[in-house]
């Protein structure tokens, strides 16, 4: 009987010294934490970076999920942004509340992505005053960049309408089309654990195209504007930032570094909108008509990658039968885009 006491004592203090040993470890795994700064928009935040433990990443990104401010889901762009002397504004000069729409997901994966529906209520007055700055910066400063936006010329549309109906169907337009896309995009990304910011939810929202990228600067890691195109031709188009306009065919001279589009993002907003091409392309049977630099204002007022996507041609009869039909898929390929992107 002793013996059988003794033994239950030596087990007893085996397993004391294996418990303590246990939260000692975790100790020292607390104690390899390491805090960094991360600075995004001229703003440090602190985040903790801890050994890569998957309860630990969930923690966190639950954590980093709180850390936008909106009123039921609702962001206001801030006060102090840079952009908001060049943003469109009420006919009696007033500045409106600048608004973008966020969901989160049930598990956040560290990562927000900002879905731009092209284009929006064309009977809103962003669609039809010429008040926003094509390029958010003095004139001054755009001496030798080749542009004649300047002066009287400096400011357009806040976003351009779009009436044009779809040769499928003969109703759609384009501010439909984008916004079902763009919703079934939203979808998908939130079932992957991204947060999404919207630049509109319905028909009856408009919003100018700098506020769009201002907003998406303030909230996102990267932005996705969703389009369709027309002009009698075939195929998806994607830009990014640059300073040659395949659009005009112009090169604007210093576009980027006038704007502050480094060359980092530069390179992030290529790699995402050829993949965008890529993908949409494969899925659909589409056809390819590559990834090109563009000198637009929702490149312009853009402090994140960002890239701008012309689905299809609304006026061309084949592709504007796989716009009606193939959402879904148009969707769920930007979506793979958008993991490729991340490297997911």
């Amino acid at each position: 009987m002793r013996k059988y006491r003794i033994k239950h004592i030596i087990c007893a203090g085996v397993l004391l010294i294996s418990i303590v040993a246990g939260i000692s470890n975790v100790n020292a795994s607390t104690a390899k934490r390491k805090v960094r700064p991360v600075t995004r928009n001229n703003q440090a935040e602190t985040t903790s970076v801890a050994n890569s433990t998957s309860e630990t990443k969930a923690t966190q990104n639950q954590t980093s999920a709180k850390s936008i401010p909106t009123d039921n889901g609702v962001y206001h762009l801030s006060k102090d942004s840079k952009y908001r002397p060049y943003l469109w504004k009420n006919a009696d000069g007033k500045t409106p509340d600048y608004v973008a729409y966020v969901f989160e997901p049930e598990v956040f994966n560290g990562h927000t992505v900002f879905v731009d529906a092209g284009h929006g209520n064309n009977s809103a007055p962003e669609a039809s005053q010429k008040r926003e700055k094509y390029y958010p910066v003095e004139d001054s400063k755009l001496s030798g960049m080749n542009t004649s936006m300047v002066g009287s010329k400096a400011y357009g549309y806040g976003v351009e309408a779009r009436n044009t109906r779809s040769v499928y169907d003969n109703t759609e337009i384009e501010p439909e089309f984008s916004l079902r896309v763009s919703l079934l995009l939203k979808d998908k990304l939130l079932k992957k654990g991204y947060r999404v910011v919207m630049s509109r939810t319905d028909y009856n929202q408009n919003l100018s195209n700098g506020a769009r990228s201002a907003l998406a600067g303030e909230t996102s890691d990267i932005m996705v504007s969703i389009h369709s195109n027309t002009g009698r031709s075939s195929g998806t188009l994607t830009f990014y930032p640059g300073d040659k306009d395949y659009i005009s065919e112009e090169t604007y001279p210093g576009y980027t570094s006038i704007m502050g589009l480094t060359q980092e993002n530069i390179d992030l907003s290529k790699k995402l909108a050829e993949s965008m091409a890529n993908n949409i392309t494969s899925s659909t049977g589409l056809k390819n008509k590559g990834a090109h630099t563009a000198v637009l204002r929702i490149f312009s007022y853009s402090s994140i990658p960002t890239c701008l996507v012309e689905v299809g041609f609304a006026d061309n009869i084949t592709d504007a039968a796989i716009l009606g039909t193939k959402k879904d898929l148009i969707a769920s390929s930007m979506a793979q885009s958008i993991d490729q992107y991340f490297g997911k």
